[in-house]
């Protein structure tokens, strides 16, 4: 029988160029995470549930903002495309707006930090969404999982970068300059930004996008989509199976980002009080999480292809379950719970290499704008509710943190454990497709 040799596979070179805005804003929540609420606790002294509380205060602004961006997004007929424009709009607001958080500290006005938190988030909102959107707007649906990989390393390794910067730039004391570190994280959302507007060419690859879904047997023109101009694009989806595949995808998500910030928001504080870590010193734990990350986002995603992105979800949610136990029921510090951050970094990254792709499966070439707004949209209402939880908690019983956490990681994986759709192709799918030839090859390349 002849067969049709496919030429589709990842090209990691466009991926890596079009991962750079995400890199610069993935990186921003590290410093602002990490930073602002020392700035809050010690500059101004509020407590930790009025600290919590201010730090909720970006994601109720997302919360709005984000299916707002991501529907706009999914109408712009820009000739540079439907989320480029976005991404320099938003990114240049954020260099300008970044820096000014560190010098309010400095001034020591709570007001003008306020003015700036939020004027940064807008501007960090109007291209969030777009910084996912844009990676899978010109990949396939089988490899987007390989393609978020990608976006993964190159997105932590920017974090990376700026853990390193607080480890060494923030010294020990109640009241350190941070102007240095916030004007360093400005350049690097500058310098990604700036690359992808100068290599990325989002509409012709696009339509390179489309070429090769063809190749997988898919054409994405031919995907039933809601005629309703309204509509922008969404096709109306009435099966009540992949509705709840959704809404537990979205719950995944949602609980996912409770454990995760609860984690991140505390975790400067924690450390300085059961670890004995001050200054930047927190930061390493963060590092070595994020190692774990990186280092297992290629191989998470080679499984996802063989195994489906769900069952290597649940793999990743038991380790996030276990790991924060640990660590709850450890009494002091040891250098071994390195260890079980490192692990804890492995099955965050493998988590969210999977729920992402799992809900574009469900969507049209023409809302995956609206669909990864529902996906912020979640995760910026844990984020508005986990910051003011585990406040009360660092308050109440400080030690409980991580059984807190711990709470959120199961509940995050008995709700992806209730999805029924979204693993898409995998390898052995493509394998047994007659009309395809050397297609596994070309995939399993792909993914090597």
């Amino acid at each position: 029988m002849a067969t049709t040799r496919s030429t589709a596979r990842l090209d990691y070179r466009v991926v890596a160029l079009a991962s750079l805005p995400f890199m610069g804003m993935i990186s921003f929540w590290q410093v602002y995470d990490g930073i602002v609420p020392k700035i809050l606790t010690n500059t101004f002294g509020l407590d930790n549930s009025v600290t919590g509380a201010i730090m909720a205060l970006d994601n109720l602004f997302g919360l709005f903002l984000l299916p707002f961006f991501g529907v706009l997004s999914d109408r712009c007929a820009s000739r540079l495309g439907r989320r480029t424009p976005f991404i320099l709009l938003g990114s240049a607001l954020a260099v300008v707006a970044v820096p000014l958080i560190a010098f309010a500290d400095k001034a020591e006005s709570l007001p003008l930090l306020i003015a700036m938190i939020l004027l940064t988030l807008f501007a960090i909102c109007m291209y969030r969404t777009m910084t996912l959107a844009v990676v899978a707007d010109i990949t396939p649906r089988p490899l987007r999982s390989k393609a978020d990989s990608i976006q993964k390393i190159v997105g932590y390794a920017g974090t990376g970068i700026m853990l390193v910067a607080i480890a060494v730039m923030v010294p020990s004391g109640t009241h350190p300059d941070y102007v240095p570190l916030f004007l360093m994280q400005a350049a690097l959302i500058a310098l990604g930004t700036l690359v992808f507007a100068w290599k990325v060419r989002e509409p012709a690859l696009v339509e390179k996008m489309h070429e090769q879904s063809l190749e997988f047997g898919i054409d994405e023109d031919d995907i039933e989509r809601d005629d309703s101009p309204e509509a922008g694009g969404t096709r109306r989806i009435t099966d009540r199976s992949k509705l709840w595949s959704i809404v537990m995808i979205l719950g995944a998500t949602f609980f996912y980002y409770m454990s995760y910030n609860a984690m991140t928001t505390n975790v400067s504080r924690y450390a300085d009080a059961f670890f004995g870590m001050d200054g930047g010193s927190f930061a390493i734990i963060n590092m070595t999480v994020i190692l774990g990350a990186l280092f297992t986002y290629v191989p998470m995603a080679n499984l996802s292809l063989k195994v489906g992105r769900k069952k290597t979800g649940l793999i990743a949610g038991a380790i996030m379950v276990v790991c924060p136990l640990i660590v709850w029921l450890t009494p002091g510090f040891s250098p071994a719970l390195y260890g079980v951050f490192l692990l804890m970094g492995v099955g965050l990254g493998a988590f969210d290499l999977c729920v992402y792709p799992m809900l574009l499966e469900l969507c049209d070439s023409g809302s995956v704008g609206r669909y990864s707004g529902y996906y912020y949209t979640v995760s910026m209402a844990a984020q508005m509710v986990t910051p003011i939880l585990s406040g009360v908690v660092m308050d109440v019983a400080p030690a409980v943190l991580f059984g807190y956490i711990t709470l959120m990681s199961a509940l995050m994986t008995g709700s992806l454990a209730l999805a029924r759709h979204g693993d898409g192709v995998l390898l052995g799918d493509l394998a047994d497709k007659p009309d395809k030839g050397d297609l596994l090859e070309e995939a399993t390349a792909a993914s090597a």
